[in-house]
């Protein structure tokens, strides 16, 4: 275990999703960012969160929750632009969400403050749109390379929301010039046929030979898996449990996986070089913490302390 932990980078937004108790619609706090620092703060691992929030009424919602969850604000910025949203249009048969995205105008827009000093911390994790387009994804890539440069590892969820990415090669432009700067890429299936086609294994052997060193791709309902570079992969089953819906389910796989890395010394520069039982903690604790997110509406990681990888 070290004692530096956790920088997390991606939107904060709130999400419009089906109402329960006869209302027709509700708000949940939400977007990429703040649920991976929610779900790392859950399972007991020091987190900072890098992100501008609004000073509504929303906003200071979002503001309070990373209070109550002990989630470091040193690094979060106040601007004075409304809360971005993303409303729940569809789940299917499977829980999976489309959704509508309100960003335009919004705290979205502005670059969140830019930590002068990274010595806090042994490893920076960025996540979907909100590291890949506009101010926020420029200050993204800044973050990644002064990250890569102060030896912290990395790792980059890229989350791909068609809706609000740009055109498919101006896209992949910007989301390959960030995955080179990470140790650990993680995907879905669904992720990866959205910006390479279902021959995305070629993508992938790219990564690795510009020097990618973990892959961790999920496939809903089927699992999914974490290759290792010439390594195995290593499979692992999406645990049985009643789903209510998807949302927030890959963010806490993540934060869960990385919680589980910190846990047991596992971020920084040995990330590059995991020892097997490291990963097969870190994937096993991940699927228990999504399974049980997928059992409650949106986002909703539970508290749960990872177990040590040599117990």
């Amino acid at each position: 275990m070290t004692g530096k932990g956790v920088l997390v980078y991606g939107e904060a937004l709130v999400d419009i999703v089906p109402g329960t108790a006869g209302r027709k619609r509700e708000a949940v706090l939400g977007g990429s960012g703040f649920n991976t620092a929610l779900a790392l703060a859950r399972c007991c691992a020091p987190v900072a969160y890098n992100v501008s929030l609004s000073p509504d009424t929303l906003g200071q919602l979002l503001l309070r929750r990373l209070t109550e969850e002990g989630i470091d604000r040193r690094f979060v910025g106040v601007c004075d632009a409304p809360t971005p949203s993303a409303t729940v249009t569809a789940i299917d048969a499977d829980g999976a969400a489309t959704y509508r995205f309100s960003l335009d105008g919004t705290a979205f827009d502005v670059a969140p403050p830019a930590p002068a000093d990274l010595g806090d911390f042994a490893h920076l994790h960025v996540t979907s749109f909100g590291t890949t387009v506009g101010a926020s994804g420029k200050a993204a890539l800044a973050l990644m390379r002064r990250a890569r440069e102060a030896g912290l590892s990395v790792s980059y969820d890229l989350n791909i929301r068609p809706a609000v990415l740009p055109a498919l090669p101006e896209a992949r432009r910007a989301i390959e010039e960030r995955a080179v700067l990470c140790d650990l890429l993680k995907c879905s299936t669904d992720d990866a046929r959205a910006v390479h086609g279902t021959e995305f294994g070629y993508a992938f052997a790219r990564w690795f030979a510009q020097g990618g060193r973990l892959l961790l791709v999920t496939d809903g309902e089927k699992g999914g898996y974490l290759l290792p570079f010439r390594r195995e992969p290593m499979p692992f089953p999406a645990l049985a449990q009643e789903v209510v819906d998807t949302i927030g389910a890959g963010d806490s796989f993540m934060g869960a996986f990385l919680a589980s890395l910190w846990r047991n010394g596992g971020l920084g520069p040995v990330l590059r070089d995991l020892p097997d039982e490291l990963r097969a903690a870190a994937l096993g604790f991940a699927a228990v913490v999504a399974a049980e997110t997928c059992a409650k509406q949106g986002c909703n990681p539970p508290r749960l302390a990872p177990p040590s990888a040599h117990d």
